[in-house]
């Protein structure tokens, strides 16, 4: 006799996506190391280059191979040339400001997709999510603290990753809701790898063995990561998945505080407060009305993921 759905034990699912989200932490904190001597888009190819390990194995396994066949060469192209670049740019953000602080721009990703969804997708939305959203820019502003300390230009720069994190999931939602969870993978890697490797040819800085094993760590754990919240959000109710997102904060401020020395200001945490509760909001409003804001990463790639 199964379960229902209000007795199955959600717990080994949960901890699987706090692991995965701690994961990707980690690999923004091992990123933001090596930007010191490194630069960015170079990374991002060894990054994914490593990242691809997991995912053939975690294909393999499931027989995703047969999948794959019937996708769209268009949507996966734009696709993961958003999500590139948006990389390159959380990235580059992560390098140039506290760790916290970023998350506050990165945790901006639902209010961009709601606005997007209204704009692009022809979406309503009602006066309760619009104050969300305004309420959750007005966090990010708090956290940044652009009153009275000096704005980093990389805030800027750091902005347009959320902006083009959006972007990703609203083509895929828009014109790759049929493609198979293995194409955006097997596929996303691929095109990631063709991308960076075009301008890595032109400006490769030779790596030390130990920072090559440094940086396929940090792919490794994006892949491991990525196959973490993707069986999590595959299982776990929308509402607790959505909101397991939010987990990066205190792993940001782990490894910003015991590893770069960052203390968070009284800023970041008011800030980052208001933005979480936008977007849980907006995350529980979307599970209300019964729409699928429920993502693959909830990050920089974004893919719906289709309840067994």
């Amino acid at each position: 006799m199964s379960l229902s759905t209000s007795e199955k034990n959600y717990l080994p699912e949960f901890f699987l996506a706090c692991l995965g989200y701690f994961l990707f932490t980690a690999q923004d904190a091992i990123v933001k190391f090596m930007a010191e001597d490194y630069g960015v888009i170079q990374i991002i190819f060894v990054n994914a280059c490593f990242a691809f390990i997991p995912i053939i194995l975690y294909t393999q396994t499931l027989h995703g191979w047969k999948k794959l066949k019937k996708a769209s060469f268009t949507v996966h192209f734009f696709r993961t040339l958003t999500m590139c670049v948006g990389l390159y740019f959380v990235f580059t953000g992560f390098y140039h400001l506290p760790m916290v602080t970023m998350y506050s721009i990165v945790f901006l990703i639902p209010l961009f997709i709601t606005i997007g969804s209204v704009l692009f997708l022809g979406e309503r939305v009602r006066w309760k999510r619009f104050t969300a959203i305004i309420a959750g820019f007005i966090g990010a502003i708090i956290s940044i603290n652009p009153f009275t300390a000096e704005v980093n230009e990389y805030v800027f720069i750091a902005l347009l990753a959320p902006v083009l994190a959006a972007a990703s999931y609203l083509i895929v939602r828009k014109y790759g809701e049929q493609e198979s969870l293995f194409s955006f993978l097997i596929y996303g890697k691929i095109l990631m790898i063709i991308f960076t490797g075009i301008f890595v040819i032109f400006s490769f800085n030779q790596m030390s063995f130990y920072d090559l094993m440094l940086n396929a760590i940090s792919g490794l754990c994006r892949g491991i990561a990525m196959i973490f919240v993707i069986n999590a959000a595959r299982h776990l109710p929308g509402a607790i998945f959505g909101s397991i997102l939010y987990s990066q904060i205190f792993a940001g401020v782990f490894f910003g505080y015991f590893i770069f020395g960052e203390i968070p200001t009284i800023n970041n945490y008011v800030g980052n407060a208001i933005i979480i509760t936008a977007g849980l909001y907006i995350v529980m409003r979307e599970m209300k009305l019964k729409k699928n804001i429920v993502t693959s990463t909830a990050r920089h790639p974004t893919i719906p993921i289709k309840k067994d």
